[in-house]
């Protein structure tokens, strides 16, 4: 600069004021993919999830569950339980809140509720249930299901089966096959499920 100004009298100001402007425009221009970018390499050194992974993604309101299909410096895709792809920027990636399910490599818990009339066997009722949710072959043996009261009011017994399985993109599936296969036995069991019943008494005055 000094010598630009002094032997051949380059006025350079003008030219550090354009070049001031034109950073503020181009950084302002690139802020998002900056932001992504700088983002992503965070999330290849904490290494939150990887590939293969089922994940919970939770920004605000906004909310995603799949399994990470691509990491990228720009994005992340996941793949959804439809199958559809999803393309999140790192930026909502690295200030969300993650579940990873995968990660530890375990089994994942999930319940279903079950709920019968007053007076039905209860010890029956829980011994039909775990027979019946250990006939899914993709439900784990260990940890063992369980089936436990978790509700006694004026409409029945609410029984909790606890159980565990691997495939967490198969959660919905497996949860179909348990109410419907606890459903049968139960019926078959002649154990009454609850109904809700309302009793109006009174006369009616005119």
């Amino acid at each position: 600069g000094w010598f630009l100004t002094e032997i051949f009298n380059f006025k350079i100001a003008p030219l550090l004021a354009t070049s001031a402007i034109f950073s503020i425009v181009l950084g302002l221009a690139l802020q998002d993919t900056l932001g992504n970018l700088f983002a992503g390499v965070a999330l290849q050194i904490d290494k939150p999830y990887e590939i293969g992974h089922w994940v919970e993604v939770q920004s605000g309101p906004l909310k995603w569950i799949g399994q990470i299909h691509e990491i990228s410096w720009r994005s992340t895709v996941l793949l959804g339980l439809s199958d559809e792809l999803m393309t999140i920027p790192n930026r909502v990636m690295a200030q969300a809140e993650i579940s990873n399910y995968s990660a530890r490599n375990e089994p994942i818990s999930r319940v279903q509720f079950f709920k019968i009339a007053h007076g039905g066997d209860l010890e029956r009722a829980q011994k039909v249930l775990l027979e019946a949710v250990l006939e899914i072959p993709e439900i784990c043996r260990e940890p063992k299901p369980l089936v436990f009261c978790s509700e006694y009011n004026e409409t029945g017994i609410a029984l909790k089966l606890v159980y565990s399985i691997k495939d967490f993109g198969a959660q919905f599936r497996l949860q179909h096959q348990v109410l419907k296969g606890g459903a049968i036995a139960l019926q078959n069991a002649g154990i009454e499920a609850a109904r809700t019943r309302y009793d109006i008494s009174g006369k009616v005055q005119s």
